[in-house]
């Protein structure tokens, strides 16, 4: 196992690095996968992991992946958004305190007169240009979350499509949150996978602040069990440690039998 240690940034072409790494190293390492599973250290699993391995092999797919044409009727997203994000090229000038943050949002009110350029305050401080996109019949931008399950053969062709288009690839590395468009706009612009639109992750992004979905309590666990998902985040371990102690006990509880207990 390899441990690499990255800043991070929110909103930022870091997360798709990390990604790509990881199977970079999977790569070199000669190691043999069936499905490529990610997940961030505010992730749980709320399913027994041999029963969601089950369901993943079972299903007869090539991906779970929440997706959805950036444009179309079935977008989650507003076409502004959707514009501002992936329509513009952006620059960070630096962080911002939740308080900076507050105090300039009005700023983005310019975002609203004209078509030229852009400024957001929810990734920091960010400005951005407009540009001409990669998108077209061939390349159809798509949205959707950043956590998916994936069978080796389409994390392959991700691979050699950032090889082959790094053209692409450099626009998305100057977009907002690329890591909720990259993957979905190549994989469903190949038209070769048959991909259920189901991230097999439950978050709540109600009264967002921000776009960060709420910190779970022990009032979500209920519906987060129903939801179906694999794994549930976020949960805030420092502020609710008692949490995973009942959802250990409920993995316990359901976990098939037989199934290998630590």
């Amino acid at each position: 196992m390899a441990v690499q240690y990255h800043e991070g940034g929110y909103g930022d072409f870091s997360h798709v690095d990390r990604y790509m790494a990881a199977v970079d190293w999977l790569n070199g390492e000669g190691v043999q996968v069936d499905w490529l599973v990610n997940i961030t250290g505010q992730d749980y699993p709320i399913r027994p992991l041999d029963q969601a391995e089950a369901e993943l092999v079972d299903s007869g797919a090539d991906g779970f992946m929440e997706y959805w044409d950036a444009f179309g009727p079935e977008s989650h997203w507003p076409r502004s958004r959707v514009r501002s994000r992936y329509h513009f090229q952006h620059r960070r000038l630096g962080g911002l305190s939740p308080r900076a943050k507050k105090l300039l949002r009005p700023l983005q009110a310019v975002n609203r007169v004209q078509p030229l350029m852009r400024v957001h305050v929810s990734y920091g401080l960010v400005v951005g240009r407009r540009a001409r996109t990669p998108f077209g019949p061939d390349l159809r931008l798509h949205g959707g979350s950043a956590f998916s399950s994936l069978t080796w053969p389409v994390v392959a062709y991700l691979r050699e499509y950032f090889d082959r288009r790094p053209d692409v690839v450099d626009y998305f590395r100057h977009c907002l949150s690329p890591v909720e468009a990259v993957f979905q706009t190549i994989v469903c612009s190949a038209d070769r996978f048959n991909l259920v639109p189901d991230c097999k992750r439950y978050f709540d992004f109600r009264n967002s602040s921000f776009n960060h979905p709420k910190s779970l309590t022990a009032e979500d666990l209920p519906r987060a069990l129903a939801s179906g998902a694999h794994f549930a985040r976020k949960f805030d371990y420092e502020r609710n440690p008692e949490l995973l102690d009942v959802l250990d006990a409920h993995l316990a509880a359901v976990a098939s039998p037989g199934a290998a207990r630590s």
